[in-house]
């Protein structure tokens, strides 16, 4: 009988979970994302489904379903196994939680249960009346109140208190939970009063947190959750649960200023749409949009371009490379008042969105004119910093020239004028992964054995004796072992037969990214197979070669005539391979 791991490993698909993080492409036998873990603009962070595992080339991080999850949400093994048997449908009847992981599911628990208070008192309740007349004053349905929960805190002191702690809870965990605050010599009183409440979720839909709005005078208009065990407000979008299906389907992402124009948008049908609970954009929430997108439309109350915070978040998303557009509000301050006025309006505005430099060069002509040369001074004093930021040469160049046209001078004045500023803001720079030195004709052997792995076939022309490395050369034999049994290569049975000492290697040899254009025809396979082989035995000759000038040299100083010529012969019989035809591989 399998064990509890076993069974959830077995029923969870590593592509499919992964893609709920991730847009993930097929490459070959295997499929390939941006990874989740660290900032990349080329793919380099594969999945092998028939090894369930998954390996990250430029960072380095690997694994199976375990691994992912505990990477991805923070879990500890515990934690991401009841994580992904909740998900599996697998029971865990001797599993209990214990220390920091049973607080989490405390707080997660608490979270749920005020949620759903809340929505009832909104919908149900007479002290919600005055919430549910203002939420239908700004024209949110009866629908998106249910989808996204929204909810309503009364001005009471301890409604939430007494609702809890009659369910078993002790104030110590509430107040963790941030849903309480203690108040001295008085008890305990609800953190939120008297205001309508937006359930925060993760990219699972459970609620880590809260978003309040003040329905009345009090102070602030906006409050949201406190640091938790499971909410950091830098590292959350609003609607990311309900909003990422899309986000991944269209490949791009709508950030709006406020939870209304989220739900807003939904309401109207677009539905790609998150918000940032009223902080700058962080590079964590950066991370969560660029593993479904890499296209980011910003529409923002505010003006991005006189904004210091908004311009550091955009410059955090170039760099991890994303394209930034501004979508433009003509008619109303912001995406929920459009929308109330005229939804069509809003929909044609996200069709129309423009580079964010063109907004920066627009936005400082609005501001400034173009009527006289201290004007032009002012746009280009305003805008040169932020061309500035750009990494691209191409595109810089094509901001230089627009820029130029505008202001009537040549291009080699702005270009100029643009050398006064040096981009340092943020400079912060993503933890390089110190590459592993390996020689060149160890890289081909991986290559070549990678080749034959994921191809499923063995050409009969290629022996043990190109590999040197003892692990690639052991692998090798095991393969030949197969084909010599079954006449293929076969991943899983290869896999299931592999000693621990070979597992990382063989790991490595399926996830290496050879691509589709290769593994979909046998003439390129063949063809690569011939081309690799040809290079290794060419680079061991040489190596061979050298050795032996090496060992000529020594010969004629300290040796017999003899050995010499001995070792000049063998020279010259074997500098004869390096010019003889290929050998023939079928």
């Amino acid at each position: 009988m399998e064990s509890p791991i076993e069974e959830v490993k077995n029923r969870i698909d590593i592509v499919g979970l992964i893609s709920e993080y991730v847009t993930v492409k097929k490459a070959g036998r295997n499929f390939k994302a941006l990874c989740p873990f660290h900032p990349e603009k080329t793919p380099s962070f594969m999945i092998s489904p028939e090894r369930q595992i998954f390996k990250c080339f430029g960072c380095n991080e690997g694994g199976d379903v375990f691994a992912f999850i505990k990477r991805s949400e923070g879990m500890e093994f515990g934690e991401a196994l009841k994580f992904l048997a909740d998900k599996a449908g697998v029971k865990l009847p001797d599993y209990k939680p214990g220390g920091e992981e049973k607080l989490k599911e405390t707080v997660l628990e608490a979270n749920r249960l005020t949620s759903e208070l809340y929505h009832y008192l909104l919908v149900s309740h007479s002290s919600g009346k005055r919430a549910l007349e203002y939420l239908k004053a700004r024209r949110v349905t009866d629908k998106s109140i249910k989808d996204f929960q929204i909810g309503f805190s009364p001005g009471g002191n301890d409604t939430l208190v007494k609702f809890l702690t009659k369910r078993g809870f002790i104030p110590k965990d509430l107040i963790t939970a941030g849903l309480i605050l203690p108040s001295f010599g008085k008890g305990m009183y609800d953190r939120f009063r008297d205001r309508i409440t937006f359930p925060i979720r993760n990219l699972q839909g459970k609620v880590i947190g809260f978003s309040a709005r003040s329905l009345g005078s009090n102070q602030p208009k906006y409050m949201n959750s406190p640091e938790t065990p499971v909410f950091s407000k830098s590292g959350v979008l609003f609607g990311m649960d309900r909003a990422k299906g899309e986000i991944k389907k269209q490949n791009e992402a709508v950030l709006v200023e406020g939870n209304i124009d989220v739900v807003s948008s939904h309401q109207v049908g677009i539905t790609n749409v998150v918000a940032p609970l009223g902080t700058s954009l962080t590079e964590k929430q950066l991370e969560i949009l660029r593993r479904f997108t890499e296209t980011l439309l910003i529409s923002f109350d505010t003006d991005i371009a006189g904004d210091a915070a908004a311009k550091r978040g955009i410059d955090m998303a170039e760099k991890i490379g994303m394209n930034i557009k501004v979508v433009q509000l003509t008619e109303g301050k912001d995406p929920d008042e459009i929308i109330r006025n005229n939804p069509n309006l809003w929909k044609e505005s996200l069709k129309k969105p423009i580079p964010v430099y063109d907004y920066y060069i627009n936005s400082a002509i609005k501001g400034f004119g173009t009527s006289d040369p201290y004007a032009k001074k002012k746009i280009a004093k305003e805008v040169l910093p932020q061309i500035a930021r750009i990494n691209d040469e191409i595109v810089k160049a094509h901001y230089i020239n627009k820029l130029s046209g505008i202001l009537g001078v040549e291009d080699s004045a702005v270009a100029t004028e643009l050398g006064r500023y040096k981009f340092s803001a943020g400079e912060e720079k993503s933890p390089q992964v110190k590459p592993e030195i390996i020689s060149q004709t160890n890289l081909l052997e991986k290559y070549l054995l990678a080749l034959i792995i994921q191809s499923g076939d063995l050409p009969k022309g290629v022996g043990e004796d190109l590999f040197g490395d003892a692990e690639l050369k052991d692998l090798f034999n095991l393969i030949r072992n197969q084909v010599k049994k079954i006449g293929k290569v076969r991943i899983r049975n290869l896999g299931n037969q592999m000693p621990e000492a070979l597992l990382a290697v063989f790991d490595e040899l399926i996830l290496l990214n050879i691509g589709e254009e290769i593994l979909e025809f046998p003439e390129r396979i063949k063809k690569e197979i011939i081309s690799c082989v040809k290079r290794i035995k060419s680079l061991n000759l040489r190596a061979e070669l050298k050795d032996l000038s090496l060992a000529i040299k020594q010969q004629e100083i300290t040796g017999s005539e003899g050995k010499t010529r001995q070792l000049v012969e063998k020279f010259q019989k074997l500098s004869s391979g390096l010019v003889e035809p290929e050998q023939n591989i079928s």
